[in-house]
């Protein structure tokens, strides 16, 4: 066997364990948000096509938010499967040196990490953008569901609707409708009966005998009375703000907030932007850590209470790395901490494994 293939052989294992646990892992936590989600429909009025599209572009998020934590389950998964076969002592067999094998998973840790950072600076972003367009462009689908007897609804943004009663099939009675149409505009309808019903494929919300109230900026109102009048839901604009969080905003329109700072968002760009670049980097780190355990022979206790620990400090790590980012919205100092703390892990790990390579025990 080739040196070539027992190296993609280690990594093709890897990956074959990344893309499980990932598939795994990713999964649970996206069925979660996708019954939680469920919100969309029965409290916002989206359609259920809405829903479907929304939830399936929230899987890059929640794949980026688990890539680093993945990362290190899974090289500890494969190191421990790889020495508990002996695997890792038969490589050497082969005239592989071991060090020097190590030393190329640590540069494939470094090209997967860039990866990270392309998918989190740039794929995330889009789907972010997208799930933001979708829920802003759409018309509000499911009007009659959000609607309470007795009690002031607020079902889309500038719109408050009063009804007194509403029966089992969804017909209203005894309306009030408010709706600021723009600024010192405002419009009063208020009608007796009211339903959601299907005009040439279009929901419309039907309103019967009632009157009409609009007053202009200059505060004179007028008045029309009318038998039966429809309004096209997607008229009625949603609640959804009408701005981008800064997990929508792409790269380049991030770093433009950073530089310029024209409404005082500087920090919060700057604290995206160091999620996007610097959280990834502990992946070459993690891979040290976890080699160094695997290729020492010496253990002042026993070797399954250090793959504990070891793994419980993994995990303390990425914690700690998490916890600076999200200050580093507030704060430009834990930005440089950040940097620091995961160039002296590298290099501290980095040391720690080329002292177990004198000891290594194969």
């Amino acid at each position: 066997m080739s040196k070539n293939k027992i190296q993609n052989y280690i990594i093709l294992e890897f990956l074959k364990n990344y893309a499980t646990l990932l598939f795994i892992f990713s999964l649970v936590i996206w069925l979660m948000q996708a019954v939680r989600l469920l919100d969309l429909v029965y409290q916002d009025g989206n359609t259920f096509f809405v829903y479907i599209q929304y939830t399936i572009f929230q899987l890059p998020k929640i794949i980026a938010r688990l890539s680093v934590i993945i990362f290190f389950i899974t090289i500890f998964w494969t190191l421990n499967n790889l020495e508990e076969s002996n695997e890792i002592k038969t490589i050497s067999f082969f005239g592989i040196e071991i060090k020097i094998l190590f030393f190329k998973f640590v540069k494939f840790s470094l090209f997967f990490a860039f990866i990270l950072i392309f998918f989190k600076a740039f794929i995330v972003p889009y789907f972010n953008k997208k799930s933001r367009d979708l829920l802003l462009e759409e018309g509000i689908g499911s009007f009659s569901n959000l609607i309470k007897e007795n009690n002031f609804n607020n079902p889309s943004r500038k719109t408050t609707i009063y009804v007194e009663e509403k029966n089992k099939i969804g017909e209203l009675k005894n309306i009030i409708i408010f709706q600021e149409e723009e600024p010192g505009k405002n419009k009063v309808i208020i009608a007796r009966n009211g339903i959601v019903t299907k005009i040439k494929d279009e929901n419309y919300f039907v309103t019967e005998k009632g009157i009409v109230q609009e007053m202009d900026p200059n505060g004179t109102i007028s008045q029309i009375t009318f038998d039966k009048t429809a309004t096209d839901i997607k008229n009625f604009k949603k609640k959804s703000a009408d701005y981008y969080k800064f997990n929508e905003l792409s790269f380049s329109e991030l770093l433009n907030k950073y530089l310029n700072d024209t409404d005082g968002q500087k920090l919060g760009a700057l604290s995206e932007l160091l999620n996007m670049f610097l959280a990834p980097l502990i992946i070459p780190s993690l891979l040290l850590l976890l080699s160094s355990l695997f290729l020492s022979r010496e253990y002042k206790i026993s070797k399954k209470l250090l793959k504990f620990y070891l793994f419980v400090i993994g995990f303390f790590l990425i914690f700690i790395l998490e916890y600076l980012l999200s200050y580093s919205g507030k704060n430009i100092f834990f930005g440089y901490i950040t940097l620091i703390y995961l160039t002296l892990l590298f290099i501290l790990n980095l040391y720690a494994t080329n002292k177990s390579f004198k000891n290594a025990a194969v």
